[in-house]
């Protein structure tokens, strides 16, 4: 039974929030076309998947050997290694004039959302692999009820309220700990889609296979079987959900209350958009258009290793009259010190054997850079290019070649940033609670509690992925020091081209250090310090011979640390008034003023005070020997 053509028109043309409930009849009519339209998709991901796990065939003689080259597997995972970087750089602009503590709290939230989104089920590496796989990737990102504990019904007015509290108590820690998301990537192979609507599908179709027994645990009204593997159907809109098994409703059409299609697409748009827009041709891998040269490099090298096998293995050829022949060949040894005996009109010799020819490797290095050419460098896999090359110039081909992953880059983008906006779309209408998130960044750890009062509707953020070799990330930062430096740009744009990823965060801690290098914190920080080092208060107190108050105390201490105060203590090599000359106008050139910092004698200060005296212009009398002994705290000559 076919889907009625009015149903679909009022569903299209309405508002994708305020659509009709969709109708079984119109699910299932969607999910037979999809299926006839996207087939020619679907061969073309398995083609691609039977290259990436090395099961891939191509013609060999009967007895030749079948080597597999893993180029494909290899061009992949270094596509998914320039996709994901560890840290993200997430910003959110500013709602308005008054909103950036707002924007901040929610570009805070946003990193450690997507941190523990990649503990609890990390999807970014798969996402990556399918997009260069197959030229397209889904993710699904849902409220996971059974992290989110609810709270427990209050109780009757005769009833103690005690036990109630400490559950809420209870429901409130465990809220804090709990992330209550999870994000799944959905092979494209299992869905069919909305293609009128291009980069924003209204609408889509979920089908794999599932035990009955599943379904009849987790949705007891459904009348299917109770044992063997059923069909199970999901359908997604921008504003409801239903689920389909066995043909029969395991899940009535309702609204979800995401107001958000909770799918995200990842498209980095390598394939051609023609006049019908057929899914074959507007998703493509980067293998695609490859799989020729593929098999081509992988049977030169089975033949090369042919050769060589025949000529490491030669085969024997034995002469001589029947019969006695037949009786060496049988007995003949090839063990390395073997020995046997040969008749006088027997003879063995090694058969002639082709050398492999130059031919080979010509045509496999061609097929190896025709691939190169049409999928990424090898230099992007860390290879060094041919003849000389030092760090800098590898990273400078390498940044080059990476460009060819520019779309994959682009689309993990767009991909991150939808995602995004699907997180602070549940917390928004879904929980409709504070939701507390932990996770890492370059500059450590963080966490951030939001609300949706804090979310209001702004759900815009910026994603960007700054994917590149420690020797081109050397280059990029010494690049926007310097830039900075000039006076060319703000110092919040250098650390983010710099690939800095929480530019905000960086820059508060600067501002804390600078804070605390200031003289005045300093001195504060100082004379805490030595109020509170008990050897310095006994050393004081046994100074001042037991009568010392505290506040002649922290006046001594702070005096110590300024090297700037009336008093200092009689240590060997620091002058008081009890190791100085009299106070006679004889002897004030030969005086030393007190408020010098003290010279702990045989110290590398003292060296330095000895050479100053001695090299000094101004100095008169009799002068020292540079190899004599200098008494301890140099006193008067």
């Amino acid at each position: 039974m076919s889907a009625d053509p009015e149903e679909e028109i009022l569903r299209e043309s309405a508002n994708p929030i305020d659509e009709p409930l969709v109708s079984q009849e119109l699910i299932e009519d969607k999910l037979n076309q999809g299926r006839t339209k996207f087939k020619d998709f679907y061969d073309n991901c398995s083609e691609a998947e039977e290259f990436y796990l090395g099961e891939f065939d191509f013609d060999v003689p009967e007895t030749g050997s079948l080597v597999r080259l893993g180029t494909s597997q290899s061009v992949i995972n270094s596509l998914v290694a320039h996709v994901t970087p560890q840290f993200l750089d997430i910003s959110v602009p500013a709602p308005g004039s008054r909103g950036q503590a707002r924007a901040e709290l929610i570009e805070k939230f946003l990193k450690g959302a997507n941190h523990m989104l990649e503990q609890f089920s990390p999807t970014r590496r798969e996402i990556a692999k399918q997009m260069a796989l197959y030229g397209v990737a889904w993710e699904k990102t849902e409220f996971a009820a059974n992290r989110w504990q609810e709270f427990p019904e209050p109780p009757r007015d005769d009833e103690d309220d005690s036990d109630y509290k400490q559950k809420v108590k209870d429901v409130l820690e465990n809220r804090n700990l709990n992330f209550p998301m999870t994000s799944t990537p959905i092979n494209p192979k299992t869905c069919v889609w909305d293609l009128n609507n291009g980069q924003n599908p209204r609408w889509i179709i979920h089908y794999y296979e599932v035990d009955a027994d599943w379904v009849s645990a987790h949705f007891p009204d459904w009348d299917g079987p109770m044992t063997g593997r059923v069909e199970f159907v999901e359908y997604w809109s921008q504003s409801q959900v239903a689920y389909l098994a066995d043909g029969r409703f395991a899940l009535e059409p309702r609204r979800h209350g995401y107001k958000t299609l909770p799918f995200t697409q990842y498209w980095p748009h390598t394939g051609l958009m023609t006049e019908d827009a057929e899914p074959e041709h507007l998703y493509r891998g980067i293998l695609h258009g490859n799989f020729d040269m593929l098999r081509a490099e992988s049977r030169l090298a089975s033949q090369y290793m042919d050769i060589v096998a025949n000529s490491a293995w030669p085969t024997r050829d034995f002469r001589g009259p029947p019969g006695i022949t037949e009786q060496v060949m049988d007995g003949y040894e090839e063990t390395p010190g073997a020995k046997n005996f040969m008749p006088q009109n027997v003879t063995v010799e090694a058969s002639k054997v082709a050398e492999p020819p130059a031919a080979i490797q010509i045509a496999q290095s061609m097929m190896s850079r025709a691939i190169e050419s049409n999928t990424a460098p090898a230099v992007v896999r860390g290879e060094r290019p041919t003849g000389a090359a030092s760090g800098y110039h590898t990273a400078v081909l390498a940044g080059i070649a990476a460009l060819n992953f520019g779309p994959y880059v682009e689309a993990s983008q767009r991909g991150l940033q939808n995602r995004n906006s699907i997180v602070l779309h549940i917390v928004e209408n879904v929980i409709q609670d504070k939701v507390t998130v932990f996770g890492k960044t370059e500059a450590g750890a963080l966490d951030a509690v939001i609300r949706p009062n804090d979310i209001r509707s702004h759900t815009v953020n910026m994603v960007q992925l700054t994917p590149t070799s420690p020797e081109e990330q050397e280059r990029k930062l010494n690049l926007w020091s310097n830039l900075w430096r000039a006076g060319f740009v703000d110092h919040d744009t250098s650390l983010r081209k710099a690939g800095v990823s929480n530019a905000l965060d960086v820059r508060s801690r600067l501002l804390a250090e600078e804070f605390l290098k200031s003289q005045q914190v300093q001195q504060v920080l100082q004379g805490e310090a030595a109020r509170r080092v008990p050897l310095l208060a006994q050393i004081i107190e046994s100074a001042g011979g037991g009568q010392t108050t505290t506040g002649q105390a922290e006046q001594i201490a702070e005096n110590i640390i300024n090297t700037q105060g009336s008093q200092q203590l009689p240590n060997a090599g620091n002058f008081s008034s009890v190791n100085q000359p009299p106070r006679t106008l004889a002897s004030e050139r030969s005086r030393v003023q007190t408020n010098t910092r003290p010279v702990v004698p045989g110290g590398v200060e003292e060296q330095n005070l000895v050479a100053r005296q001695l090299s000094s212009p101004a100095r008169t009398g009799n002068r020292r020997v540079p190899g004599r002994d200098i008494s301890p705290g140099l006193g008067a000559y």
